[in-house]
């Protein structure tokens, strides 16, 4: 027994080393959530404008257009569970923060659990939040999702990337936005990469929708409105015309019904480009995400609507 120890010692301890070390190296490489936190610590005092949410705003929102000391803090997959603990994280750095863009839309439609829950589980990007912005999610936050290193195929694609490629891994401008030059490397035909199919839900009973994580954008709109800051909900552009012909057509109409009794409920101004035809298929680089030409017309737009529309 006792050899047998010895020997699964002398297995383990090099294993372990490696996922110390892998640990180590992989935190040291600039990343998207690193350069935000960073940027808000050192910056949070000029920023007046942010918008908060997935890629469609990362792409889109084009703080170099907006203006107003505006920034960028958007990820992919980011969502409102995200949004919140980062607000919670983050608004002490802001405190001249006047408003905050969020989006809401076919993306976020799910479908209710047997429980007749709307949230969902946290997934592996949390532990980049975790590890690099430092939300605790309230001590959430599953093993597996602690360390990078706990998916050591991942880790070491990183590291190769960044060490041996040379691969930019923060991937966003000075303010946050995606950078256009990478945006420029991911041109799609329309309709190829089949994202709207991947965030269709199948499920035609609206009863049965849901605006998944909605009881973390409530907390999110409640603390922003005792802070008195501007709440501006936006549904980013779609193009609906690639050819894909299984959009759930009830799927499509929830957020806008759920945006009707929350504007309701609260003072939040709402503005829908979700199927605005004038965005054409050049402002786009997949179905769902605007090119850097579409996010600068998308911004604009922004700039207009929030001081005219109501």
């Amino acid at each position: 027994m006792k050899q047998f120890l010895k020997y699964s010692l002398l297995f383990i301890l090099p294993v372990l080393v490696f996922l110390v070390v892998l640990e180590i190296v992989v935190g040291r490489i600039p990343n998207s959530y690193s350069y935000k936190y960073d940027y808000v610590l050192k910056n949070g005092q000029q920023i007046k404008t942010l918008s908060i949410g997935h890629s469609q705003l990362y792409d889109g929102f084009r703080p170099a257009t907006f203006g107003a000391s505006s920034f960028n803090l958007c990820n992919s997959e980011q969502t409102y569970t995200d949004g919140y603990y980062l607000l919670h994280e983050l608004l002490p750095y802001m405190p001249n923060l006047k408003m905050v863009i969020l989006p809401i839309g076919y993306y976020h439609v799910g479908k209710l659990d047997r429980n007749g829950s709307s949230n969902r589980e946290l997934t592996e990007r949390s532990c980049y939040y975790h590890k690099y912005m430092h939300l605790d999610y309230d001590g959430q936050v599953p093993l597996q999702y602690l360390y990078e290193c706990l998916n050591p195929y991942k880790a070491w694609q990183k590291v190769y990337s960044y060490y041996v490629n040379h691969t930019d891994m923060v991937g966003c401008d000075s303010l946050g936005e995606r950078g256009a030059k990478h945006i420029s490397k991911q041109k799609f035909k329309l309709g190829s990469l089949n994202i709207l199919r991947g965030y269709t839900v199948k499920e035609t009973d609206s009863r049965k929708l849901c605006i998944e994580d909605d009881e973390y954008l409530i907390k999110i709109i409640e603390t922003l409105l005792k802070k008195d800051i501007k709440i501006v909900m936006v549904s980013p552009p779609y193009y609906w015309n690639c050819g894909f012909d299984k959009v759930n057509y009830a799927q499509r109409r929830f957020p806008k019904d759920y945006m009707k009794k929350l504007c309701q409920k609260y003072p939040i101004q709402y503005l829908d480009y979700e199927s605005d035809t004038t965005f054409v298929a050049s402002d786009f680089f997949n179905e769902t995400h605007l090119s850097a030409a579409g996010g600068d017309k998308f911004t604009k737009m922004l700039v207009r609507d929030i001081k005219n529309k109501p």
